[in-house]
This record gives structure tokens, sequence and C-alpha cells, in this order.
């Protein structure tokens, strides 16, 4: 593969995170908790997404996977100041998942020279999994 963009040459992985989780334990949080869970996890344009749609717990898991998974490759897990809303999986025109980062998560990605955010998931009906690869310049 030949890529033509400069930076990609220049960019080098900083960290690697992967995470899998069961789609009932999102759902079962999810009904036991309400929207104490679901506003603590999520923020709302992922709860926009995610809907009332019959794969809304997958969509939910799978974004707690990618979340868990870019802390993971941060090698940080969730410190002091840092919220689960501090990552954020959006989708792009076409659907394909973006993470967007905020907050103190955000910061510490800019002071560790973050310069990309790779992420896929998937799904069964039961787990949910996400890996996430963060590149620095």
């Amino acid at each position: 593969m030949h890529f033509t963009d400069k930076l990609m040459h220049q960019q080098k992985i900083y960290g690697i995170g992967i995470d899998i989780v069961e789609v009932t334990r999102i759902q079962e949080a999810s009904r036991r908790w309400g929207a104490r869970f679901e506003q603590r996890i999520y923020t709302h344009q992922e709860l926009t997404y995610c809907g009332d749609t019959p794969s809304r717990y997958w969509r939910l898991a799978a974004r707690f996977a990618a979340k868990e998974a870019t802390l993971k490759a941060l090698g940080t897990g969730l410190t002091t100041g840092m919220r689960w809303q501090d990552v954020e999986i959006q989708a792009d025109a076409v659907g394909k998942p973006e993470i967007v980062l905020h907050g103190e998560v955000e910061r510490y990605a800019h002071a560790q020279n973050i310069g990309s955010v790779f992420v896929s998931m998937s799904h069964t009906n039961a787990y949910a999994v996400a890996q996430v690869t963060l590149c620095s310049l």
C-alpha cells in the first residue's frame, strides 16, 4: 500500500488498547440505573445516535468498549479528573466511527503529542469489542 500523506510516515504508535464487553452487562446497568448510568458514561450525541432501536445496547456496548480501549491505549485508565464522556465516539458522514477527545483526556493526549486516533468496533448479539491505536508525531 502506498501512502501519499507524508504525515502518515512521520507518526509512531504511542499505544494500542482493546476491550470486550458483554452486551447484557451494559443493558442491565442501563435498565437498573437508567439515565443516571447512561449520562455518566455517554455524551448526549452518543445517546442520540444509539437511539431506541433494537441495536441500541449493541451500540452502547461497542462505545463503552471503545472508551475503555482508548484509556488503555493512553496507559492511564480513568485517572483523576478524567471522565467517561471525555472520550466520545462519533460517526462520520458514512457511519465510520471516530473518537473525539475532550476535557482531561484531551489535555493528556495533547501533552503526549498524540496526533491521530484510530478505532475499530464490532459486535455480536452477546459481545462488543473495540480496538484503538494512538499515534504520536
